[in-house]
């Protein structure tokens, strides 16, 4: 799928009606987005084999900066990050986009994930006249538009330089380089970078410039551009997220509708819950009554319809589909296709010691692809988008994030 053609398909998908009201829980779905790792061919097969499974099931691969960087080395770890990026971000394009012709699926579209911008603070250095003028401003207008539409604390003077520092830092512009090199390479659908850790002030500035640089120098007004407020937790770490009601809730609604309509995101991460990496025997309860709150609020301020991405996927206890417009699942796709090696080997172990070629053979991957396969349908019959593919409508058009594409009015269905 393009750009184009995912923004159709989250609009058959929105949640709500025109009323804002949630539509009955038999017409809600979420799409999957599975991450892709190295090897990637493993993983990619198993999610293709099932997206074109039948009637067909819409998802999304996800490559993170992480694997495009692993696929760039083949795990060597010794090549400087940009040309490894280049290099694995063409290797995948390549790869995923023959094996998306060779299993015929018409749904499924590719994404970058969690493309991190460089810690803050920023290493000190020096920066280009011209440059720190733009960060100034950059900083003043975004701590001005979320002070009055999200009633954010402006920050202090010594803030609000350390973020115009950050944003005239090498390391940042190094981001920045990298990023738009990579999105125009892929053309990806979907686009996420990854600020969860930025002071709200700083992460406005920095994503309302990465979008328009993708809208306005890339030319790119298909990719939908995901936008992060706020942390996802890990696994293993202390928790810190709380349950919000009343006044605090709405504040928190306010400045993340605040946050999308500035920046101009397409789509939206936000705390609920959720840990990144969760293992086996670990779950966590999504937040329902924040993300139906927040979300029609963004609705209300935008006008629009901006899918939220729910980080940590593996570990859900439940799926609040339909409100969830994109689930990421990582960990228990990775865990899926070791756990198939595992028992492989441990079949086949003697045979393997021996020197066997059919013990040894492509036996072995052929099992972690099934696996994958078959944790990939478990995902999207959980998402109730599996063999949906027949239900969705694609219109041609020019819609963007500006104009969006005639699409069926599920109202009317």
């Amino acid at each position: 799928m393009s750009g184009h053609q995912l923004r159709q398909l989250f609009e058959q998908l929105r949640p709500f009606d025109r009323r804002l009201q949630l539509r009955p829980d038999s017409r809600l779905r979420t799409v999957l987005a599975a991450n892709a790792n190295f090897p990637l061919e493993v993983q990619a097969r198993g999610f293709l084999a099932a997206a074109g499974e039948g009637a067909q099931s819409p998802l999304i691969i996800q490559l993170s900066y992480h694997a495009l960087r692993a696929f760039g080395e083949g795990g060597a770890n010794r090549r400087p990050a940009a040309e490894a990026l280049a290099d694995g971000a063409g290797l995948a394009d390549r790869l995923l986009r023959t094996l998306i012709r060779q299993y015929g699926c018409r749904v499924v579209a590719l994404s970058l994930d969690h493309f991190r911008v460089p810690a803050f603070p920023a290493l000190p250095g020096e920066a280009s006249r011209p440059r720190v003028a733009v960060a100034r401003a950059l900083v003043e207008d975004a701590a001005g538009f979320m002070a009055a539409a999200g009633g954010l604390e402006p920050p202090t003077r010594e803030e609000a330089a350390s973020y115009a520092g950050y944003l005239g830092s090498r390391q940042y512009l190094a981001f920045l380089e990298d990023f738009s090199r990579v999105v125009a390479s892929i053309r990806p659908a979907w686009a996420m970078i990854d600020t969860e850790k930025l002071p709200p002030v700083l992460n406005c500035a920095v994503t309302r410039e990465v979008t328009g640089m993708v809208r306005q120098v890339l030319l790119d007004r298909e990719v939908m551009m995901e936008a992060e407020y706020g942390a996802t937790g890990t696994a293993g770490e202390a928790s810190s997220y709380r349950r919000l009601e009343g006044e605090p809730l709405a504040r928190f609604a306010a400045q993340v509708a605040a946050f999308v309509q500035y920046t101009g995101a397409d789509a939206i991460a936000y705390p609920i819950g959720m840990v990144h990496a969760a293992p086996s025997g670990e779950s966590h309860e999504p937040d329902r009554v924040r993300l139906e709150t927040v979300q029609r609020a963004i609705i209300k301020r935008t006008g629009r319809y901006v899918p939220f991405a729910q980080h940590g996927g593996t570990g859900a206890a439940s799926l609040a589909r339909g409100l969830v417009g994109k689930n990421n699942v990582n960990t228990g796709f990775l865990v899926a296709a070791a756990n198939a090696v595992a028992t492989y080997a441990g079949e086949h172990r003697e045979g393997i010691r021996r020197g066997e070629k059919a013990a040894a053979g492509v036996s072995l991957y052929l099992a972690a692809v099934d696996a994958v396969r078959r944790e990939t349908v478990r995902r999207l019959q959980e998402a109730g988008t599996w063999q949906a593919g027949q239900e969705i409508k694609f219109k041609p058009g020019g819609g963007g994030p500006d104009r969006p594409e005639p699409v069926p009015d599920p109202d009317r269905e």
